[in-house]
């Protein structure tokens, strides 16, 4: 990756993200030797599953491999079409029958044929808007997400009630989204050490919510109150013994 000033280095998940992007797309202008290879890298980095896609590619080569010369891929391709249609096996068997005894079936079959191929690309194309639109939306909400978190930061004063000094909230936001060269937070670092006790911590903490910390300043102000009326009964004490004295 190339060095950047410092007064450039991303510090935001969101700054990194956009950061890469710029140098994949400043350093690097993939070539494929064909144009699906290309059509499926950019189906998957939007979120669409190799299966999904490969399947589709294996529809459309099986259609352009399709020996039309036997009478079975006739009747198969002519029931595919019929079939996405919306047509019952029942209509589907009369038309195949009528085409046969017409002697239409091969001349049909080629009509199928070619309308499989345009449904199949029309529908590989389609999923890839739709995942190309999707991944916008993914995008979208990070970047909201980032921006939300940043101004609740940027308005935060106390914490349950515990007071945030204003230099805390800079370093909160870096502790929680700047990202070291492996793309992890020092706060996903922390956390993970021991993620079976921060995470029930962290649950119990959200679960319980102001009443603990209440009760916890409860504690501390009965603690607090029993020292000192022990202070005032030692005073008290010694002050009696003095008088006696």
């Amino acid at each position: 990756m190339a060095d950047f000033k410092e007064e450039d280095k991303p510090v935001t998940v969101e700054e990194f993200t956009q950061y890469l992007g710029k140098v994949v797309e400043h350093n690097s202008v993939p070539q494929y030797a064909d144009e699906r290879i290309a059509q499926l890298d950019e189906y998957v980095k939007n979120g669409g599953k190799f299966e999904d896609f490969y399947q589709k590619q294996q529809d459309t080569l099986s259609f352009e491999n399709l020996d039309l010369e036997n009478e079975d891929n006739q009747k198969t391709v002519i029931r595919e079409l019929l079939k996405h249609n919306g047509y019952s096996d029942e209509q589907i068997n009369n038309k195949i029958s009528r085409y046969e005894d017409a002697d239409m079936l091969y001349d049909e079959s080629e009509d199928a044929l070619e309308r499989l191929k345009v449904i199949r690309e029309n529908e590989i194309e389609e999923n890839r808007k739709q995942q190309e639109e999707y991944a916008k939306q993914q995008e979208e909400q990070n970047r909201q997400f980032f921006q939300s978190v940043q101004s609740d930061i940027n308005n935060l004063s106390t914490i349950r009630g515990i007071s945030i000094p204003k230099e805390d909230r800079a370093a909160l936001y870096e502790y929680i989204f700047k990202v070291d060269q492996d793309g992890v937070s020092q706060y996903q670092r922390d956390f993970n050490k021991n993620l079976s006790k921060n995470l029930i911590e962290s649950a119990y903490f959200t679960m319980k919510g102001d009443s603990l910390v209440s009760g916890a300043k409860r504690d501390g102000e009965t603690s607090a109150a029993e020292k000192l009326r022990k202070i005032l009964r030692n005073t008290s004490k010694n002050h009696s013994t003095y008088n006696t004295q």
